[in-house]
């Protein structure tokens, strides 16, 4: 009995397995706000027909609003190009990880801080793939995690958020459904 020995495949140079994990990773951090997830929901399906006045609103006092949650995720992606850069090297503050929203709120203000997420995120998906070429494992300056980890990282840290985003739009709707209930009791 003779044993067949299956032809192994060649051995691909690894700038191109980087450059296809690079892509993978690019798609990733896209799909955290196009989608589709296969988890759940992504950042943009999660906010899809949020007004800005539903997007203030807080139903609990310990939660952020939908709006301060999509100003962070923009922080955290736009943060993570800085330390990609070698540009920041601590921790960030309370004021630059959580944003304040623009006074006044306005429907136009909602829609910019929106663009901002999304393109942050476009952003990093780019940047992602243009540090292939000067070493996609290279740690990032003083961060502790190298390129592939952040940008990771990032799309967890979206996925959390948009699951966060959907449960306080649920909140915020069965509020408003008590109030109407509670109001039409009041009328009869």
């Amino acid at each position: 009995m003779t044993i067949e020995i299956p032809e192994t495949p060649a051995v691909r140079h690894p700038e191109y397995v980087y450059m296809d994990y690079a892509r993978h990773l690019s798609g990733r951090l896209r799909r955290s706000i196009t989608g589709p997830m296969y988890h759940g929901r992504s950042l943009r399906e999660a906010l899809e027909g949020c007004t800005a006045a539903e997007a203030v609103e807080k139903p609990l006092r310990t939660l952020p609003c939908i709006w301060d949650i999509v100003l962070h995720v923009a922080a955290r992606a736009e943060r993570a190009i800085l330390h990609m850069d070698g540009m920041v090297h601590e921790d960030p503050i309370p004021g630059d990880d959580w944003p304040r929203m623009p006074i006044p709120c306005t429907v136009e203000a909602w829609e910019a801080s929106q663009r901002r997420m999304h393109e942050a995120y476009k952003a990093l998906a780019v940047r992602v793939c243009q540090v292939v070429s000067t070493g996609f494992v290279k740690v990032a300056e003083r961060s502790g995690c190298n390129v592939a980890t952040m940008a990771d990282g990032i799309v967890e840290h979206g996925a959390y958020h948009a699951a966060q985003i959907v449960l306080i739009r649920k909140e915020v709707e069965s509020r408003r459904i008590i109030r109407n209930a509670a109001l039409t009791d009041q009328i009869w």
